[in-house]
């Protein structure tokens, strides 16, 4: 469906639009609280669309010692009914589903059921046998060379994976006869690989897996609304997702079907309750549990991983020390929806974004988010870049210059008879993309790391003159 919305007056949902929520230490539910802070204008400001009266929006979450400090939602969930965003309003979580999907293998794995050492075809005999075995644990920290299901779906002609289902995508991982790499070997971010974590996990508990995670990890934890889909969508407000059309909105609800590297539908309300659990309640986040998540995975050869933002990969979370601080963070991204995810575990303090819009880049707003709190942000994307820099590998120039909230990099070299232009844009992943070329900034202001397709992190050192002078 989609549905064209044009600029409309302010309306009565206009105003419970923009309701600030306070955590009711009694029912651990939100309700309207007392008037705005600054700090509370200053978030809704961040997430607030000054063009649109009626638009899709965010809500911002921020949490101290497992209790939820604030939760300010801004815009609707449904503009066509006039629904407004809040604190039970779920979202399609995408990618913050895979530390869901990591927290139902490890209380398998807590029960001596499944082992990160675990030969994956134990459980998943269809998938060929590949150069190496591939491990339980290479799937949960994107080591395994699995292709990406998304990918594959979409190079089989299904520009729109929400038609797909479960099948379709694990019949063509089964179909892989190789893997991007020899397995263990390199860390490459693969949706295909949390979708087999969760087939084993169905097979090894005996039950479906979103059966599975509702009485192992949602049930104990108190989380109400959360569920992962299972072919449908259950009745309830949920936040469609949109992109902006002419002087409105589109729906574009096209985010898959089924599980296991996205697919869990999820509240605020939800996720403080997760908080929780973490920080005091340890119902399912127990020290056992706390250990499989926040481990960071290593190479065959035992070296730890590098995600290509300076950060390892546990169970679902990008984890290691950004800044001076040890950060545990991760965004998820759909067509039309946006979120991002940090913790701050040595602050006991975690915040978190869930937008309903695609033109949107969660992890940018979180961050402007986290400093408006008054707290220093750890996180990527660092401050752009902008400047010279000269890679001695490529024996070429990068010239950056700020072009709205995007970048235009001109690159030249020896092998070029007049430079190339590109122009980069922010994502959630905490990189500048442009098509399958990105740049990613350090914390290092002096330092940039390019790649492209499957070549990632070559350094660029800045230069205050041409290299040629």
């Amino acid at each position: 469906m989609s549905v064209f919305v044009r600029k409309h007056p302010i309306h009565a949902c206009a105003i419970l639009a923009g309701l600030t929520l306070s955590l009711s230490p009694v029912s651990n539910s939100f309700a309207a609280s007392s008037p705005a802070t600054e700090t509370d204008q200053a978030i809704r400001a961040i997430i607030s669309d000054k063009q649109h009266e009626i638009a899709p929006g965010c809500i911002v979450g921020t949490f101290k010692d497992g209790s939820a400090q604030k939760m300010i939602p801004q815009g609707y969930a449904d503009i066509e009914n006039r629904q407004p965003i809040d604190g039970d309003t779920q979202f399609y979580a995408a990618s913050i589903s895979k530390q869901f999907t990591a927290l139902a293998a490890a209380t398998l794995i807590a029960q001596g059921k499944l082992a990160l050492d675990d030969d994956v075809r134990r459980y998943l005999p269809e998938l060929p046998a590949y150069r190496a075995p591939v491990t339980v644990g290479m799937l949960m920290h994107h080591t395994s060379g699995i292709r990406d299901s998304l990918g594959l779906l979409r190079l089989a002609g299904m520009n729109d994976v929400g038609r797909a289902s479960k099948e379709q995508a694990l019949h063509l991982l089964f179909q892989q006869q190789g893997t991007d790499f020899a397995p263990g070997t390199a860390y490459r971010y693969s949706n295909g690989g949390y979708l087999l974590l969760a087939e084993i996990v169905e097979r090894v508990s005996g039950l479906p897996f979103a059966e599975y995670a509702r009485r192992a990890v949602f049930e104990p934890i108190g989380m109400k609304g959360a569920y992962f889909i299972d072919n449908n969508l259950r009745p309830g407000t949920f936040a469609h997702g949109y992109l902006p059309v002419g002087e409105g909105f589109a729906v574009r609800d096209t985010f898959p079907r089924f599980s296991g590297s996205g697919g869990l539908m999820l509240s605020m309300n939800d996720l403080a309750r997760y908080e929780y659990d973490i920080d005091r309640g340890h119902k399912v986040w127990t020290p056992r549990i706390a250990k499989i998540m926040l481990t960071p995975g290593r190479y065959a050869d035992g070296s730890l991983i590098d995600d290509g933002n300076g950060l390892s990969y546990g169970g679902g979370l990008h984890l290691g020390e950004k800044g001076g601080q040890y950060v545990v963070m991760h965004t998820g991204s759909a067509e039309a929806l946006k979120h991002a995810y940090t913790r701050l575990p040595d602050q006991h303090l975690a915040f978190a974004i869930l937008c309903n819009r695609g033109d949107w880049t969660a992890s940018a707003k979180l961050r402007d988010v986290i400093t408006a709190s008054g707290v220093r942000y750890p996180g990527f994307p660092a401050t752009m870049p902008t400047g010279t820099f000269y890679s001695e590998q490529l024996e070429s120039r990068y010239r950056l210059a700020p072009e709205g909230d995007g970048l235009r990099v001109e690159m030249s070299s020896d092998l070029t008879a007049r430079p190339t232009v590109q122009h980069f844009t922010p994502q959630d992943d905490g990189r500048y993309h442009d098509g399958s070329m990105s740049i990613t900034p350090t914390d290092d202001p002096a330092r940039i790391l390019v790649g492209r397709g499957g070549i990632e992190g070559i350094a660029l050192i800045r230069r205050d003159k041409d290299v040629t002078e």
